[in-house]
């Protein structure tokens, strides 16, 4: 006869080993946790690096070297007057895209103001990035933009922005009013 005491007992065989499954998978977790964060990491700054080029800074020293200057040293304008000034700067606006954009136009009709922009380097995730990035500074010119319009008394002011390809493809609009 068999004692009990003799019986070997099987002790947790299998919750060892689920243990150490579980510490492998958390384990692995955490290293891509950790690379999915540096991988944001980069691509934030690769697109903070990309909307630098494309929108001017409006720290300047040298008067109206930026969109941004431009606008708030125009007070009130109708479309037609700010469209002049947007394409007064379009050089500039390319010269600090450092080629991101290839052709900046702005054309008046009505009370609507529709700005170009065209690039052979943007596509629908860059454009996406961007406007995440930088929407804000896009949204403070457009407002100065269109307060600049009601100040002239222009009723319903309208701002488009075309953002688009070489091709002249649209990629992105960008509309405005106030």
């Amino acid at each position: 006869m068999n004692s009990r005491k003799s019986k070997k007992v099987r002790k947790g065989r299998g919750g060892k080993i689920f243990a150490i499954l579980l510490s492998i998978v958390i384990f692995f977790a955490l290293i891509i946790f950790g690379v999915v964060m540096i991988g944001r990491q980069v691509i934030s700054s690769q697109t903070d690096n990309i909307a630098a080029k494309f929108l001017p800074s409006s720290g300047s020293s040298e008067g109206a070297d930026s969109v941004t200057d431009a606008v708030s040293q125009m007070g009130s304008a109708t479309s037609s007057a700010i469209a002049t000034k947007l394409n007064e700067n379009a050089d500039v606006i390319k010269s600090q895209s450092q080629g991101m954009i290839s052709s900046a136009k702005a054309t008046s009709t009505g009370s609507k103001v529709t700005y170009t922009l065209e690039s052979s380097k943007l596509n629908k995730a860059t454009v996406g990035a961007l406007l995440l990035a930088s929407g804000d500074q896009v949204e403070e010119v457009a407002d100065k933009v269109l307060d600049s319009m009601k100040k002239a008394g222009v009723a319903q002011p309208k701002l488009q922005v075309d953002l688009t390809d070489d091709k002249g493809n649209v990629i992105k609009t960008l509309n405005y009013s106030a």
